[in-house]
């Protein structure tokens, strides 16, 4: 394999592949970008393209939208001459026709440490599971998915405070050097591929919005972890008055077993700094961002300026 012979279709749909895109369009050819079709999204349901397609536009890259990988989406791809696969949080499954059009290879960029957290929501996970760490891994594509041999991995530390968004942004900055030297790597014969230990793998799920509401018996810890895992989407949910609530921001959690007989849910007080002190199973957890529904997403410090009568309600009642 030469870097010349490589001409790559890249496989992607959100803004978190954008900068490999880029990166890789500077150091190699790529033929084409394969997406989903523009969408309904949002309150008003307005048509919008996938992020990556805008890039892909702005790089002129020849574009391929498909719901599914039929036939007719094979002919496209076998006339861009595409012989390399590579696929970054795309959602399509690749069947072997698909695969076999691509006779230099196929891999995945997955972000996570494999076989930890398989499937569609591993950053989600990571952050609900209140782990240490995750990463990326890049992996061939193989049928089953995320079992692939990985080629390479790269380790993010976490601290506790970072939510999806945030987690996104670091694994869409590291992701594009960590692919090129892969690349470069494979393409020297310096790699030596690792079979992942398929009986320690574990899974994720798609989220629906139901995951997202909050039962306020729960530890402090679980309920934060919660609340970061869910930002930007589904979002952590209560309610406030019998109104929707969700949670966009948290400032930390303190146990405490001196509680007493006050309800999981009840909010105790204002913290200057930190925001709604909210009992929960094992403490209090601090809520610094609100959004009540039909109103504007605010800090704590306006929500209370607005909404006085929360302090010694219970959320969720």
């Amino acid at each position: 394999m030469s870097r010349s012979r490589l001409k790559i279709l890249f496989a992607a749909n959100p803004a978190i592949a954008i900068p490999a895109l880029r990166l890789l369009a500077e150091n190699y050819e790529v033929v084409g970008v394969l997406t989903n079709p523009d969408r309904p999204t949002g309150r008003g349901r307005n048509v919008e393209p996938p992020p990556i397609k805008e890039e892909a536009l702005k790089l002129n890259l020849p574009l391929i939208q498909g719901e599914k990988l039929t036939k007719a989406v094979r002919q496209e791809v076998a006339l861009l001459g595409a012989n390399f696969l590579i696929s970054f949080a795309c959602g399509h499954y690749f069947g072997p026709k698909f695969l076999d059009l691509f006779n230099e290879g196929s891999i995945n960029i997955h972000p996570s440490l494999l076989p930890k957290y398989r499937g569609p929501s591993p950053l989600q996970f990571a952050l609900l599971e209140g782990d240490s760490e995750t990463g990326i891994s890049i992996q061939r594509i193989a049928q089953e998915i995320d079992s692939g041999n990985i080629l390479a991995h790269a380790v993010i530390e976490l601290d506790g405070s970072e939510t999806t968004a945030q987690l996104s942004d670091i694994v869409a900055e590291k992701v594009p050097p960590l692919l090129i030297g892969t690349l470069d790597r494979l393409i020297k014969g310096e790699i030596e591929e690792v079979v992942q230990e398929h009986s320690k793998a574990t899974f994720t799920r798609l989220l629906t919005k139901e995951d997202g509401v909050i039962e306020w018996s729960e530890g402090c810890k679980t309920i934060d972890c919660k609340i970061r895992a869910f930002i930007p989407w589904p979002r952590a949910t209560t309610t406030f008055l019998g109104t929707p609530l969700a949670i966009t921001g948290v400032a930390g959690y303190r146990q405490d077993s001196s509680l007493g007989e006050i309800k999981p849910g009840t909010v105790t007080a204002y913290v200057k700094g930190l925001g709604f002190e909210v009992v929960c199973g094992d403490g209090v957890i601090y809520l610094s961002r609100l959004h009540l529904a039909k109103k504007r997403e605010m800090e704590s410090s306006a929500f209370v300026n607005g909404n006085p009568q929360i302090i010694g309600t219970i959320l969720g009642s």
